[in-house]
């Protein structure tokens, strides 16, 4: 006769928005045992409905850490530090608390090195342009890489995966919180200007949006995005997201030139390197869409 294996702690999430609603959501179709809490009453009320324990009482905090696995605060990236010195002074070894913000330096969290120390980013490349509970999905993270800081121990690595891959990650990469801070101006702070940078255009043009197609909708799609936390974000890599921007003006500079000299060679030659790029990450692209409709 077999025992049966035992369950796992609960896990909090502190912040109840499109990633944090969206972890909840996986974890709690896994059949894990999920607490969560929130500033905003309408993502509260959105969680409960979801099968979400949403703390209460006069300290929600410390009813949301008592007896967790872990903790995972999805706050806005200007209130990392705060939140994670709340959540400090009352979760209890050996409870991991995890942050998915989109920067990982300790300068750029505004964080004291206690603090810090107390807290590792696990950052999850998904999203969406929407914001709130209402945005998220149980599926949000499937086939998602979670960049995770390099700085975890063994088993807080352990907990770390764990938790990423219930709800659906696909590929974890450990890097130090600078490597992390400048790729994320590559891959994602880049992204998110060009789009802005292309809607902005079109609008100063008079394009009414109802005239566009696909194509210009898809490549716009992240200038939907609201303001938010972007000014500390762009803050977080200044040199890298400035490098980023120069490249990209390059870039741009030479598709000028070669469509006014006509130089059909170096036009194939960027259009080429363009399109390989692209259908490499297309790959993966599809590759997480059968992961999500066998997760559906």
């Amino acid at each position: 006769m077999t025992s049966a294996t035992p369950a796992r702690r609960p896990v909090a999430i502190v912040g109840l928005g499109c990633i944090g609603g969206s972890l909840a959501r996986a974890l709690v179709a896994q059949g894990v045992d999920v607490r969560g809490w929130s500033t905003s009453t309408s993502d509260r009320d959105l969680a409960a409905e979801a099968g979400i324990r949403i703390a209460g009482g006069v300290s929600p905090l410390a009813e949301l850490c008592e007896g967790t696995t872990s903790v995972v605060l999805a706050v806005p990236v200007g209130r990392i530090a705060e939140v994670a010195r709340a959540v400090l002074e009352v979760a209890l070894p050996p409870t991991r608390i995890f942050h998915v913000g989109g920067l990982q330096r300790r300068e750029a969290l505004g964080a004291d090195e206690a603090t810090w120390r107390g807290v590792v980013g696990t950052h999850p490349l998904s999203g969406s342009h929407d914001h709130g509970f209402a945005a998220s999905r149980a599926n949000m993270c499937v086939g998602a890489t979670v960049c995770i800081e390099d700085r975890l121990d063994l088993r807080g690595r352990r907990a770390a995966e764990w938790l990423w891959r219930t709800a659906g990650a696909h590929r974890i990469d450990y890097r130090p919180a600078s490597d992390h801070d400048r790729l994320m101006a590559w891959v994602s702070h880049l992204p998110q200007l060009t789009a802005t940078a292309l809607a902005h255009t079109m609008a100063a043009a008079d394009v009414a949006p109802a005239s566009t197609g696909s194509g210009a909708r898809d490549t716009t799609r992240l200038a939907a995005t609201p303001l938010g936390a972007w000014p500390l974000l762009l803050r977080g890599a200044p040199d890298e997201v400035r490098a980023a921007l120069t490249q990209l003006e390059a870039a741009i500079a030479t598709l000028r030139r070669t469509l006014d000299a006509g130089d059909d060679k170096e036009l194939a030659a960027m259009w080429g390197r363009a399109m390989n790029w692209r259908r490499e990450a297309a790959g993966g692209d599809a590759g997480e869409r059968r992961a999500c409709r066998s997760a559906a």
